[in-house]
């Protein structure tokens, strides 16, 4: 008997030892191992650590502060601009980008002149890195060089130059704006494959029985649709929901709190604050969000597959 025999015949040997109840898991072992140790162990650290007040320059001196640390997330005015701040930089930002992204795929998939151009062209804002995507905007909107300033005085839209990434009005909409020309090339690569993929049979033949464009694009292009786009629209809120980088780079937050969003908060309150323990609540407040959207998205998944 040959050595890869003998090890076969060992390993079933062995395994027949094992219940059948349990063998049928041996296979996914390592995977779940993975998962605990780089998804559910920080999980559960974050958890732990939101209930002590402990800082990051001396983390063995926590104090157990129970609730505390999420009662502060409620009754501080901060984390309500905050929590506002970051709906409105998800809804906007995700519907804006949403209409535009869709028009422009529509545009893509007319087969005008240079369309294979075009379409290069539109996907360089997602394409490029956060960081320097956030600079070149940044750089736009500065305040006596910014481009955006200089057209608007040019235009005679203002009489002088805004200094918006340091007004506490206006301060949250240059990021969006950035976030926006982010991920419009996204969904309009989404809205680009879901309209190559319709039949253009479908087209014809409504056309041949009389339906105008409005009723073509609303009974075969919206139904052909619908699935790709709203699993797009969830993913973009699960996105910007948990974006960084935009907000970091271009105003840190400020001033105050006036742009600041929860993952920028989180950052802030840990790596500048050195609270640890207020940090990780707002990191399990961001968890139970992004868990909410993730839930709603997979029953959406589930019941638009079973309706194909």
């Amino acid at each position: 008997m040959s050595y890869v025999d003998n090890a076969r015949s060992s390993y079933k040997r062995a395994s027949n030892r094992i219940p059948e109840s349990v063998r049928v898991y041996l296979p996914i072992l390592p995977v779940m191992a993975l998962v605990g140790v780089f998804i559910l162990y920080p999980i559960a650290q974050a958890i732990y650590s939101s209930f002590f007040e402990k800082s990051l320059l001396s983390p063995e001196e926590a104090e157990f502060v129970g609730v505390a640390n999420y009662v502060e997330i409620w009754t501080d005015p901060d984390i309500h601009q905050v929590l506002w701040n970051t709906f409105v930089w998800v809804t906007v930002g995700s519907l804006v980008a949403i209409v535009l992204g869709f028009l422009m795929g529509w545009l893509l998939n007319e087969k005008l002149p240079y369309t294979s151009v075009a379409s290069a062209i539109v996907l360089i804002p997602w394409v490029l890195p956060r960081v320097v995507g956030a600079s070149i905007w940044q750089f736009m909107f500065g305040g006596s060089q910014g481009i955006i300033n200089e057209l608007l005085v040019q235009l005679g839209v203002i009489d002088e130059y805004i200094v918006m990434l340091g007004s506490t009005d206006l301060s949250l909409w240059p990021p969006i704006i950035g976030m926006i020309w982010r991920l419009a090339p996204l969904f309009a690569l989404l809205t680009l494959t879901s309209l190559q993929g319709i039949d253009e049979h479908l087209y014809e033949a409504a056309k041949m029985d009389g339906a105008t464009p409005w009723e073509r694009f609303r009974y075969i292009t919206i139904p052909m649709m619908k699935y790709n786009l709203a699993i797009g629209f969830l993913l973009m809120l699960i996105y910007n929901v948990r974006n960084f980088s935009m907000v970091w780079v271009m105003t840190k937050g400020g001033p105050g709190v006036s742009s600041s969003t929860l993952p920028v908060m989180i950052y802030r309150a840990a790596f500048i604050d050195f609270e640890v323990g207020f940090a990780s609540a707002l990191s399990v407040m961001l968890f139970v969000v992004l868990l909410v959207f993730s839930y709603y998205y997979i029953q959406f998944y589930d019941k638009v597959r079973g309706d194909y």
